[in-house]
């Protein structure tokens, strides 16, 4: 019996197309609520290594097509298509796992629940609701195994349906994640079995979610104890200039003049990017000068993008606050590197065959959530892929942060769908905890969104702006900052209830095979 079947084959890679256009740049969001339609009913009717392959394959299409940019980053760097094509696919392939996993899992439950209960309705109710609990441990384990990568998780396709995001106050993105699969789940049911009450009831869901959500959004619109002014700084730099000795007068002479600008009208707050200066703070001197310099001249609380080393040696990706003047106030170290990226994991076995990683530095990793307090400001600022893991951003509140910011330097991405993909993880990250979300990115996307997650201001991409606004900070701690992934743990009970059906009903059957022997 083969393991393919070509019109199976052509309904996953459906569920890969239409999942993968849920995300910006084409945000068809509405698309995610039934993207998995296809693959569910393809899933349920193969065995084991049918399940596993199928899902793979629609794993592969989705992550190739949403994150084709992955291919163009790496060229940029190496220079070279077939290795740009080779580390692209790899974690294409490794992405894609997880969905084979998955529909491995929904045919084991299946199965498991099948023998179990002789009534259809129940059956496919713990079917729905065990299915999206895996769905979500998967996307879990995806944030924080081998340092995480979270690009991606389907309920980021949401982030602009502000109604349906709010119940991640309470149950962290992976709530929105398990909102979509349950629906998906339903749809399916009323697809191929004909029956409208799961129609009904994924109709119910939808519109109880978003009455809440529109509820709960507008009771944190303008949430705060006091207004304040910040200006963002997206200079746009090109990042084959950003990196170039040749033109760093010339980059300090353009940041000069933001800083001239913002300095003529008074400003509580002023962020830059992710890297805006490229050189260490402070062990160089003439870099450190300019910052302080520029810092003093915009006025009020600055926190600035920069390498960072306090001894010499250990070279940190950081961002550093200035204010009124004179040495830097304090600073943060990133958490959480970016592998290939900022560091080279197992560098003696890719280097035999990536010529790019010999030429490559490791920058250390840093632990703390340092936040910048002025005594009316206190800012939690996350660096860049930092915003890909709830939990920092959540720690930072509970080290006094009232708002957060984040600076991210999206350069590196061009002209794609990756800038989008990565400014919507700020929108969860605001809701979570209730914090006003404010993002300096080099290239693109910059902007304000409220402690509701609605999206105030936004820059376009690739273009040079000082963008002006004000926000609101608080010190309101949601369910989600006081208990974190609690959700999750919730998901894994309904996994380990299901194993543990499927261990009894294994134990019956074996008690009774024993009795007939008899």
């Amino acid at each position: 019996m083969k393991i393919i079947d070509c019109k199976r084959f052509v309904l996953c890679i459906a569920t890969g197309l239409l999942a993968a256009t849920a995300f910006p740049k084409i945000n068809l969001f509405f698309l995610m609520w039934v993207a998995f339609v296809p693959l569910i009913y393809v899933v349920v009717e193969s065995g084991y290594k049918g399940s596993f392959c199928y899902g793979f394959i629609s794993g592969f299409v989705f992550n190739a097509v949403g994150m084709y940019w992955l291919y163009l980053m790496l060229y940029f760097n190496t220079k070279s298509c077939a290795q740009a094509l080779i580390a692209s696919s790899l974690l294409w392939i490794y992405l894609a796992l997880y969905w084979g996993v998955w529909g491995g899992c929904l045919c084991f439950i299946r199965n498991a629940i099948a023998r179990k209960f002789r009534y259809d309705i129940i059956q496919n109710i713990l079917l729905i609701i065990a299915g999206a609990a895996v769905w979500v441990v998967l996307e879990y384990i995806r944030t924080y195994f081998l340092t995480g990568f979270s690009w991606m998780l389907i309920a980021y396709s949401q982030f602009e349906f502000t109604s349906i995001v709010q119940i991640a106050e309470f149950t962290g993105v992976y709530g929105v994640s398990f909102i979509l699969m349950f629906c998906n789940l339903c749809l399916y049911f009323w697809i191929s079995k004909r029956i409208n009450k799961y129609l009904y009831i994924a109709l119910i869901l939808i519109v109880a979610f978003a009455i809440f959500g529109a509820v709960r959004s507008n009771r944190f619109k303008s949430f705060g104890e006091q207004e304040f002014s910040v200006s963002i700084v997206q200079p746009n730099i090109d990042q084959n200039e950003k990196w170039d000795a040749a033109f760093r007068e010339i980059m300090y002479s353009n940041l000069r003049n933001y800083a001239s600008e913002i300095s003529k009208n008074k400003t509580d707050l002023v962020l830059w990017p992710e890297t805006a200066f490229t050189e260490l703070v402070p062990n160089n001197a003439r870099m450190y000068e300019s910052a302080k310099e520029i810092t003093t001249l915009a006025g009020g609380l600055n926190i600035v993008g920069s390498p960072f080393s306090d001894d010499g040696e250990k070279v940190y990706n950081a961002v550093v606050s200035f204010e009124n003047g004179g040495d830097y106030k304090a600073v943060h170290k990133k958490n959480c590197l970016i592998p290939f990226g900022e560091y080279v994991p197992f560098r003696e076995l890719f280097a035999q065959f990536f010529d790019v990683i010999n030429h490559m530095g490791d920058l250390e990793r840093g632990t703390d959530t340092n936040v910048f307090d002025n005594g009316k400001l206190c800012v939690g600022s996350t660096i860049c892929s930092e915003n890909f893991y709830p939990d920092i951003s959540r720690r930072f509140v509970f080290s006094g942060a009232k708002v957060l910011s984040n600076h991210a330097n999206d350069g590196w991405f061009f002209d794609t769908a990756a800038p989008f993909q990565h400014f919507a993880m700020n929108v969860f990250r605001a809701v979570e905890n209730r914090k006003a979300m404010l993002v300096s990115a080099n290239s693109g996307i910059s902007g304000l969104i409220e402690a509701s997650g609605v999206i105030v201001e936004r820059t376009q991409l690739c273009k040079k702006v000082l963008l002006r606004g004000t926000f609101f900070q608080n010190d309101f701690k949601t369910f989600y900052t006081k208990f974190g992934d609690l959700f999750v743990y919730v998901c894994i009970g309904i996994i380990l209830s299901v194993l543990l059906l499927n261990y009894k009903r294994r134990k019956e059957s074996l008690c009774l095979g024993n009795r007939k022997k008899e």
